[in-house]
């Protein structure tokens, strides 16, 4: 599966590499496209360009590791399990129920925040309980991964999607609120019967098929009164089937039904502390809980949000504070930014100062920390590695736009654009949705477009802000350059061909949901 996620960013850099070929590239001001003729990538930039991509974009790979690696220290806690096991038990027959708080959570909260890399630290949680209760890997990405990038597209408060748009096209941070909370209502609701109608369970235990055709073997070659333990037993003598054997009976209820209970746990091959069968989910909750806060708070930027800046004056006062001459914060806390100005680094700091406060709350040995925080990092690296790729073409773009030569994006944006005289809401989300394919960033997408969008006047403009962030997360939910898709495709072994066939018309109807809105906003 994960072969076919380099497959589908390697088509989507072909298709990039072809159109340099053929599209002049060229730069937009006052009005006029200039173009600066053909810059074609060659055939020694078609291996430098990804290496160079996994340099520049290392961010996105050192923080889906350490998410990686703070799991494997919450697996071998053992607390982890037990979390699963609370919070399955109190939905075990509302399943439904749990689907749709699940999808209601990640798309309100991408909505307000804007921040879906701290969100994601809870995705490995969300899925081990879906699989849990039955749900299948497609039903449990699009809850998850899924409503995450559409709580982008009806954007409310989130600095990473509205902030950038109040800031780059000069409008307000609550601009259009009343049209985004509908589209956030209209998207919530249309997710959540898409998932429900479409969602798959099974009772198939998730162990290899070969482990349960051995157990079952032994299981009938026992006399009937044989006792289970002396069946696991003589189960284990057979070569190689001790460990299949033991996970195909760890997955069996007592009605006889398989389930895996972590079927998406990062480091499912570390062994877990089982002397602690009392373990307290506690303090896994509060650290969890803390870790995300901080991380909101920090990586908010409440400034150039809301023009507030106790987090400035505080982080002024406190560097400022000296022992006579010595300015002690400022070198005990050296490196650190103010919070809102917070992130991955800092974020996955955060989170490897979160692996050790468990690792000590919990008593686990430098040894266990150390190998179970390596085994996550090891499970998540391939997530880590095509997170970092998906951005190949942001690469080509970003160096582009910075030598001053110009792109063939900026080339298509005027041809589109140059379609109609003044603001047309067709025009305008084509553009930003083909946009978002060479674009998965949506400041570079905005700073793109803004040449174009700002000659629009002043309530147009308002719509336009709200049409190219929405349309950008659609774009985010099928194309392979989605930092945020990829990553989840390969953390749940989805392929992207499965991924499209299942939501292109759910995306095509956003689409269309999203035009329709901004079209009945230019009437009023």
């Amino acid at each position: 599966m994960k072969r076919n996620l380099l497959k589908a960013i390697g088509i989507s850099f072909l298709i990039f590499v072809i159109l340099s070929w053929i599209i002049p590239v060229g730069t937009y001001s006052d009005g006029e496209l200039t173009t600066n003729g053909i810059d074609a990538v060659g055939i020694f930039d078609l291996f430098s360009i990804p290496i160079s991509t996994l340099l520049v974009f290392a961010l996105y790979i050192i923080v889906f590791a350490v998410i990686g690696g703070l799991y494997g220290v919450m697996e071998k806690t053992g607390a982890l399990d037990k979390l699963v096991e609370k919070l399955s038990g109190k939905f075990t027959g509302k399943e439904k129920a749990f689907l749709i708080i699940t999808v209601i959570f990640y798309i309100v909260a991408s909505s307000v925040t804007g921040l879906i890399i701290p969100l994601f630290v809870l995705v490995p949680l969300s899925a081990m309980v879906l699989f849990k209760f039955g749900y299948d890997k497609i039903t449990a990405l699009a809850s998850t991964v899924g409503a995450m990038l559409l709580g982008s597209a009806a954007s409310t408060l989130g600095f990473n999607i509205s902030g950038y748009t109040k800031n780059l096209l000069a409008l307000d941070m609550t601009n259009q609120m009343v049209a985004k909370i509908v589209l956030l209502v209209i998207i919530t609701i249309a997710l959540i019967i898409f998932v429900l109608k479409f969602s798959k369970r099974t009772d198939k235990k998730v162990a290899p098929a070969k482990a349960e055709t051995k157990a079952k073997k032994v299981e009938k070659e026992e006399p009937k009164k044989a006792s289970t333990k002396t069946t696991t037993k003589k189960a284990t003598t057979k070569k190689g089937t001790t460990k299949k054997t033991s996970a195909a009976k760890a997955t069996t209820t007592k009605k006889g039904s398989k389930k895996s209970t972590k079927a998406m746990a990062v480091a499912k091959s570390v062994k877990k502390v089982d002397a602690k069968k009392g373990v307290s989910v506690v303090p896994l909750v509060v650290i969890l809980a803390l870790l995300l806060i901080a991380g909101m708070i920090g990586m908010y930027n409440w400034y150039y949000a809301f023009e507030i800046n106790v987090f400035n004056d505080i982080y002024d006062s406190v560097m400022g504070v000296k022992i006579g001459d010595f300015a002690i914060f400022e070198h005990l806390f050296s490196g650190i930014s103010q919070m809102g100005y917070w992130g991955n680094t800092e974020f996955s700091v955060l989170m490897i100062i979160a692996a050790i406060l468990l690792a000590w709350i919990y008593r686990l040995k430098l040894n266990e920390f150390v190998e179970a925080f390596i085994a996550g990092v090891k499970k998540m690296m391939p997530t880590a590695i095509y997170a970092g790729l998906a951005s190949v073409i942001l690469y080509v773009l970003y160096q582009a736009s910075y030598n001053g030569t110009g792109t063939l994006v900026d080339t298509m944006f005027a041809k589109t654009f140059g379609l109609t005289d003044d603001f047309n809401v067709v025009t305008t989300a084509i553009t930003a949705l083909y946009g978002s394919f060479f674009y998965n960033d949506l400041y570079y997408l905005l700073v793109g477009m803004s040449s174009y969008v700002t000659s629009f006047d002043a309530s147009a403009l308002s719509v336009a802000g709200l049409l190219i962030q929405s349309v950008y997360a659609v774009g985010m939910l099928i194309f392979p350059t989605s930092v945020i898709l990829i990553a989840g495709l390969s953390f749940f072994d989805v392929s992207f061909k499965q991924w499209f066939k299942y939501i292109w018309k759910f995306a095509l109807l956003i689409f269309l949901i999203i035009i329709l809105v901004c079209c009945i906003l230019t009437l009023l």
